[in-house]
């Protein structure tokens, strides 16, 4: 009696992308597959009302005649959707995320949860783009809170990291609204699109029309491929990927690496000064001051935020190192400088991928390089290190949440947490 698993498809976008206008779309097919959507706002859905059935049914569902269901979100949407799924009704589902919804951590409540095993899978994650807003919102430095949609109070995140959490974890762009730019605006964005997530294919929209194959039932989405997806982290991983001038459209990027501590004052004016052209920024610091812990960067558009990694694997006995796991003591090998018992530097590193438009590589690389400590400097070692006039905030590795919050670190694992991984610590 096994039943085939339930394709889920997850849309993501930010606020007025068009979400809604592709749920609709979806929900009205004529092509016979019957579709369950979990929407935010049933009211916002444009459905075929009028032949809709009476409302016998509860006021939170619409049942449409073809055989499709609108429902609004419940508080539990895992129990909503294991009710929908093992209906025995329906050919696949559709849950449209919240406009503020990181879309990792909404995947991975499903996949976690036991009991919808038996009965959906995750086919797609989908993220609908305004093709004319999201180049201003990129471009915003607004929080969330200032435009009055953030989740709680305590929620300091702004536009630009909701967005690009939705960018970097998707399998399929839905770019929408391409009917309100130019042809070269919008061969910009794609561009733009393709270096912050080359892996996820792209559908050009207008009034949220989507071919139905391409975001339903597509089996794109695999947990490891999607939660990697984002272009810094191929950039990282890829040894031959210094830089790159362009592409034609301007869009490039530039990895910085360096066996040298940051000096952190000259580094937190740098962090301070106008990024300008850069998308995305990403990877890892050290800083002089702090010989036992990690940074790790986070800049998207106007918002960055350094936090800490975790500890280096050269500040900890080679004791506390942890047996058995072959593949994360084979990173570490890659990344040990120098011979394998000298832990002066060990891991220690700079690390960082920018991706940007029109940026000059030879000039980040020398903004870099100017807040590395000079031999004078270096010449001082640890002890004289400690000295050196540090602004960063301290950093407490115990309060694990304000990098994970951010999402900055799912995809990285240098093994500086218990579990050499950064995901699931929600």
């Amino acid at each position: 009696m096994n039943q085939p698993l339930l394709p889920v498809t997850v849309i993501s976008g930010f606020v007025g992308a068009g979400k809604t206008a592709l749920v609709d779309q979806l929900l009205s097919n004529r092509t016979g597959p019957r579709v369950a959507a979990i929407v935010t706002d049933l009211a916002a859905v444009r459905l075929d009302i009028d032949n809709a059935a009476p409302a016998s049914s509860p006021a939170s569902q619409v049942e449409l005649p073809n055989g499709c269901l609108c429902a609004q979100a419940s508080e539990d949407l895992l129990e909503q959707l294991a009710e929908l799924a093992s209906a025995n009704r329906f050919d696949a589902i559709v849950i449209e995320a919240a406009a503020i919804d990181e879309p990792m951590s909404l995947v991975e409540s499903i996949i976690e949860d036991e009991s919808l095993a038996a009965l959906v899978r995750v086919d797609t994650a989908v993220t609908v783009i305004d093709a004319a807003g999201f180049p201003r919102d990129y471009a915003s430095a607004d929080a969330l809170s200032e435009r009055g949609i953030a989740a709680h109070e305590e929620d300091d995140r702004t536009i630009v990291e909701v967005l690009i959490e939705q960018v970097e974890f998707c399998d399929v762009f839905v770019i929408n609204k391409a009917d309100l730019v130019s042809a070269d605006d919008l061969a910009h964005l794609q561009a733009i699109l393709a270096a912050l997530n080359p892996r996820a294919a792209q559908i050009v929209s207008s009034y949220g029309n989507a071919p139905f194959e391409e975001v339903i039932g597509t089996a794109r989405f695999d947990y490891d491929a999607t939660s990697n997806a984002a272009g810094w982290l191929e950039l990282l991983h890829d040894p031959s990927s210094h830089e790159s001038d362009s592409d034609g459209r301007g869009v490039g990027h530039l990895v910085y690496r360096a066996r040298r501590p940051f000096h952190p004052e000259r580094l937190w004016a740098l962090l301070h000064e106008e990024w300008k052209g850069v998308l995305r920024g990403k990877g890892f610091f050290w800083l002089a001051t702090r010989n036992e812990i990690g940074g790790s960067l986070s800049q998207a558009g106007g918002a960055c935020r350094p936090a800490p990694a975790g500890t280096w694997w050269a500040a900890q006995d080679r004791s506390e190192w942890p047996e058995g796991d072959a593949e994360l003591l084979e990173e570490i090998a890659a990344d040990w400088y120098g011979d394998a018992d000298d832990f002066t530097i060990g891991d220690r590193r700079q690390e960082l991928v920018l991706i940007g438009v029109d940026i000059d590589p030879a000039q980040w690389r020398a903004k870099f390089d100017a807040c590395l400590l000079t031999d004078d400097e270096y010449a001082l070692g640890e002890d004289g290190w400690r000295a050196l006039a540090d602004p960063f905030p301290a950093w407490d590795l115990d309060d694990d949440d304000h990098d994970h919050d951010h999402g900055h670190d799912h995809h990285h694992h240098h093994g500086h947490d218990d579990d050499g991984h950064h995901h699931h610590h929600h």
